[in-house]
């Protein structure tokens, strides 16, 4: 059931988040949310500089950095359609992954597009990491 629950805010979420309101997807995130958003490009280097080597590397820390990503991100017109979403553990310890399209619409099709997962990671349904994987090279250019 609980499970259902979180497909469902993680759907409505994002669906403000597209309309260009981002609250309902911050309301989800804990007050030391991590985000993380690899590769060099402006997205990754918003607060500090890229990191690159095996361990997860936040490039966004708190709410108010992941604000700053997420109105940034409906200033943009950027657009995120779910394909699927996948939902595992406890909620304590609840895992997420997110499949999906990112993309920029305009001018009679799409002005950048790309494909991407985002795993996120929540404990009592409050998000506490949120990791994106995507095509970097596209995202820079």
């Amino acid at each position: 059931m609980y499970k259902a629950l979180t497909r469902l805010l993680v759907r409505r979420s994002i669906g403000s988040l597209n309309a260009g309101d981002p609250e309902p997807l911050m309301r989800l995130a804990a007050p030391d949310v991590e985000f993380s958003f690899p590769g060099d490009n402006s997205w990754s280097t918003m607060f500090r500089p890229v990191h690159k080597g095996r361990d997860r590397h936040p490039t966004h820390l708190g709410v108010t950095e992941a604000r700053a990503f997420a109105e940034r991100y409906v200033a943009e017109g950027q657009q995120f359609r779910v394909e699927d979403i996948l939902v595992n553990g406890p909620p304590w310890r609840m895992r997420v992954a997110i499949r999906a399209h990112d993309f920029l619409p305009g001018g009679g099709g799409d002005r950048y597009n790309n494909r991407a997962i985002d795993f996120l990671e929540l404990r009592w349904g409050k998000v506490v990491r949120w990791e994106v994987y995507e095509d970097t090279e596209r995202t820079a250019r």
